[in-house]
């Protein structure tokens, strides 16, 4: 009789470590899942800044200073900036790939902002 409690005691502690190996397998998966995930949406984010930097500078090139250049005054109006910005939206957005603008939807970032964010930063320290 105590040799069957001790086998099925054995048996179910066997059983619970398996269903508890099991549980901190998924557990630990899901956390190197996360990481991995918060891994991709930096580097898709960086990705995007780096395509507003890319564009800012091409857009000094080739846009702004023929407007400065056409411009009385030598500035650029509120008008223009803000084509400009479309204009920075539409290229950084067309050099960045499809997997990351996908992830970064998908993650809940306003990419927009990013850009734009990027933007701003870039065109700040140029004048510096």
């Amino acid at each position: 009789m105590t040799e069957i409690i001790i086998a099925n005691a054995v048996q179910i502690a066997a059983t619970l470590m398996v269903t508890l190996i099991g549980v901190l397998g998924t557990w630990l998966t899901a956390k190197i899942a996360k990481r991995t995930e918060l891994a991709n949406i930096s580097a898709a984010t960086n990705e995007a800044v780096r395509a507003a930097q890319l564009t800012v500078l091409e857009l000094q090139q080739t846009t702004v200073e023929a407007m400065k250049a056409a411009s009385e005054d030598g500035k650029l109006t509120a008008a223009e900036i803000e084509h400009l910005g479309a204009l920075l939206l539409e290229k950084a957005l067309a050099q960045m790939s499809d997997p990351a603008k996908k992830l970064l939807t998908a993650a809940g970032v306003d990419l927009t902002a990013v850009i734009k964010g990027a933007g701003e930063a870039m065109v700040q320290q140029m004048k510096k």
